[in-house]
């Protein structure tokens, strides 16, 4: 079983046993009513590390900061130092990792569960809008062929010259003819192909 790492630092520290796993937070003597104590501190913690992995926490607070409820800092067992936010259900919204070596302490945004999960939904979404647009063409080109033969059917022979789909309320598509004497012939059609009009169309 892994044990996560103890670092207490500060006047005094508190250590909850979480399924058998010590945790050690970081209690200055000097902190206010918004550092965590009992369950909220036991549930946080567990949150946090669940999400950034073995680890001590080194701070665990209250905030209004972002739309989140706790703020937790966590040290991982290979030093870096992450921080980590939840809402009042306990649930990550937001990760960032900073560098305490670092001389301007800068912090970056590191993907959450919860963002990847957005991420793969975001994906999946383009991905079945691409399907459906590619669905629709292959629709569109099977309904045009099929509108084009039974007009050519109607009209007898010739060349196919216009396609047009309508947005008159008595027929759905349309279709011009060229026939071989050179006139021209429009053909309207129901969406279930049907012709219902055959004109001359004037030049």
């Amino acid at each position: 079983m892994k044990k996560k790492t103890a670092l207490i630092s500060g006047a005094a520290a508190l250590v909850l046993i979480l399924g058998g796993v010590g945790i050690a937070v970081a209690v200055d003597a000097n902190d206010n009513d918004s550092r965590l104590t009992g369950e909220t501190l036991e549930r946080a913690s567990n949150a946090a590390l669940a999400e950034v992995g073995t680890g001590t926490v080194t701070s665990a607070e209250r905030t209004n900061d972002d739309g989140a409820s706790y703020a937790i800092e966590v040290r991982l067992d290979n030093g870096d130092e992450v921080d980590v936010e939840l809402n009042d259900s306990f649930e990550v919204i937001w990760v960032g990792d900073f560098d305490s070596n670092d001389d301007d302490n800068g912090s970056a945004t590191v993907p959450s569960s919860t963002a990847t999960a957005d991420a793969a939904a975001a994906a999946a979404a383009a991905a079945a809008a691409a399907a459906a647009a590619e669905a629709a063409t292959a629709t569109s080109a099977e309904s045009r062929a099929s509108a084009e033969a039974a007009a050519l059917a109607a009209v007898g022979s010739g060349t196919v010259t216009e396609f047009d789909i309508s947005d008159d309320n008595d027929h759905l598509y349309e279709v011009e003819v060229t026939q071989a004497n050179g006139q021209d012939v429009d053909v309207e059609l129901d969406a279930n192909f049907t012709v219902l009009r055959v004109d001359d169309v004037a030049r």
